[in-house]
């Protein structure tokens, strides 16, 4: 049960801010322009930070000017430039930028209100813009800031993600993600035309562009390419080298994005390094855990940064970059005193020794071989590797959500004594594996399940499950399914045969007793959903954990639930999202550790002698 007299007011106090270690974004997308008035050159770029930047860079001498994109807009995936030097630029959230260089102006010129990912300027003047979760194609005109809702371009896909004018009457799109697809729009006429074979329509993207030849070419998921024209797609030789045109200067100059915040202009030994500066609020925190030695890792979103706060020391640093992906790390584990990590997209599994320098390669030239280290890619069903678990015999256990298009996670096991990996790409199939804890033996290894799948893919299967896996058969033991409408279970630990969940569709509190496949108790929380990997045991034998407005004790034995911190009202307004409490959590001498958007944040907890 809830207990409602906590609910009202704050049973603990002493809210610690640590502070923000990473200020880096993410460059999405680089762009040339030369002023006709000044005949300078410009590189602009386009940062994903808090909030959403928009960077101008002088091409000759690297100096740097930054725009903050307005409230909301975030993810400046696309870029384009109008025919009075203005600059388009697109937002996650369905709003299309406008920047003016002479004024110094940036507004929203127009509600899109689907996600928006690319942009074009057509052969007619206009733009094209390529939206999901409804592959709709948007028509923007510069001169009257006038915006047309063309349709969808495929009746069932989700994603248009790239759009390409052919200077042939046409724009093309990418289609995915369960299949691929590139469609041709036709200006004059409006009318769509599917160009792959049913055989080249595997899941995930095509890629689509221009090359250096100035045609307009797409690399469908088999390897087969197709120069598009006309509203038609002609088949290539395989043996083509697709060399996609770059962004360039002028005088043919090219421009590149080094890792992480460097801009190429030019090529070999006469190539210029120029570091972009901006100065956000900070970058996002994805997740939070402990790390070795009693310490607090993180890791930013896009791109991966890692960061470490000591308690010891209070002290909070930006290490670096953690990872080749330009995405987030899922989740932690620590084990012998190193970290272990694994990351979206390509399911990385990085492994951090705190114990020797990290790298210092330069940009663009890291291999990942050193400190951070990549041991290994998980293989299939690893794309977004939500769980992580490190059992008494040192073996890194991870679940994930599948790759794009795809339904079915899998399960990986990283030994760290043999530095062997072995993959179970199917556990329980259309389900990711999204949760994992195990006995105190580590013969077996306890899970929960999500129906959902990977990117772009929708449930096929009603419930999520709790399952057993036998490590040294290395086959499934036994599943128990939740009630129908159960979507995942978000949280799970192990203790005394017993396993501790929440669910994130219909927000219970359950234990789940594993030598009867019974439930002891199932609570409906009126606290909303617990925060996903934010659960913790306490070393007074309570679990503590967060909703996005509070911190919950959870008494075991009783399946008493009392609320110790609690945000609410005028509270909220002040932290990121409108919620205090974000990713992840840890307990480190008595302090709840979590992250509020960039910030890591701490909360001393009430813990009771000789409870359990």
């Amino acid at each position: 049960m809830t207990d409602r007299k906590t609910m009202t007011r704050p049973l603990i106090g002493n809210l610690r801010d640590h502070g923000i270690a990473v200020y880096e974004g993410s460059c999405q997308t680089v762009k040339p322009w030369r002023d006709a008035g000044t005949g300078r050159d410009y590189i602009y770029a386009g940062i994903f930070t808090r909030p959403a930047l928009l960077v101008q860079m002088e091409a000759e001498t690297g100096r740097c000017r930054h725009f903050r994109l307005p409230p909301k807009c975030s993810g400046p995936w696309g870029m384009a430039f109008t025919m009075d030097g203005h600059v388009l630029v697109t937002s996650c959230n369905g709003d299309l930028c406008r920047f003016d260089p002479k004024t110094g102006k940036l507004w929203v010129t127009a509600r899109l209100r689907q996600w928006t990912w690319d942009i074009t300027r057509g052969s007619d003047g206009r733009f094209y813009l390529a939206t999901s979760s409804e592959t709709r194609l948007f028509r923007y005109d510069a001169e009257t800031e006038k915006l047309e809702d063309l349709g969808r371009l495929h009746p069932t896909l989700k994603y248009l993600r790239t759009v390409v004018d052919g200077a042939d009457g046409y724009i093309y799109g990418s289609l995915g993600i369960e299949k691929t697809q590139v469609a041709a729009y036709h200006i004059a006429t409006g009318r769509t035309t599917l160009l792959l074979p049913e055989s080249d329509c595997g899941p995930d993207f095509p890629q689509l562009g221009r090359s250096s030849d100035g045609q307009v070419y797409t690399r469908a998921v088999t390897g087969n390419r197709y120069r598009l024209a006309h509203g038609e797609a002609f088949p290539e030789k395989k043996t083509k080298t697709m060399d996609w045109a770059q962004p360039a200067l002028p005088d043919g100059r090219r421009i590149r994005r080094l890792d992480p915040d460097v801009i190429a202009v030019g090529e070999g030994a006469s190539a210029r390094h120029f570091p972009m500066t901006y100065k956000g609020d900070g970058s996002d925190i994805f997740h939070l855990a402990e790390g070795p030695g009693k310490t607090v890792y993180a890791s930013t979103i896009m791109p991966l940064y890692l960061l470490r706060y000591t308690p010891a020391t209070r002290k909070l640093e930006n290490l670096g970059r953690g990872a080749p992906d330009n995405g987030e790390a899922y989740s932690f584990g620590h084990c012998d005193g190193k970290l272990y990590y694994a990351c979206y997209s390509f399911g990385n599994l990085m492994c951090y020794d705190p114990a020797r320098p990290l790298h210092r390669d330069p940009p663009g030239a890291r291999m990942w071989k050193d400190n951070p280290r990549l041991l290994t890619q998980l293989g299939t069903g690893h794309n977004r590797p939500r769980a992580m678990f490190v059992d008494s015999r040192k073996r890194v256990w991870i679940g994930s959500f599948p790759e794009y298009g795809r339904r079915t996670g899998g399960l990986g096991c990283y030994e760290t004594l043999r530095q062997t990996y072995v993959n179970n790409p199917v556990v329980i199939p259309n389900q990711s594996v999204i949760a994992l804890t195990a006995s105190e033996s580590g013969d077996i290894v306890y899970g929960g399940t999500s129906i959902g799948g990977g990117s772009g893919t929708d449930p096929v299967t009603k419930a999520a499950h709790l399952f057993a896996w036998d490590v040294a058969r290395r086959k499934l033991l036994w599943k128990e399914a939740l009630k129908p409408g159960v979507t995942g279970i978000l949280n799970l630990l192990y203790r005394d045969g017993k396993l501790y969940g929440t669910t994130g569709s219909d927000f219970c509190f359950f234990r789940f007793d594993v030598a009867t496949r019974t439930m002891d108790y199932r609570i409906p929380s009126r606290l909303s959903a617990c925060r996903e990997q934010s659960m913790c045991w306490g070393p007074d034998g309570a679990i503590y954990g967060i909703t996005w407005i509070s911190l919950f004790r959870w008494r075991p034995e009783t399946g008493k639930i009392e609320v110790l911190y609690r945000c609410s009202g005028a509270q909220v307004k002040k932290w990121p999202g409108g919620s205090l409490f974000h990713r992840g959590a840890v307990i480190i001498d008595g302090r709840y550790y979590f992250s509020c958007g960039p910030k890591v944040m701490s909360l001393r907890l009430p813990l009771e002698a000789g409870k359990a």
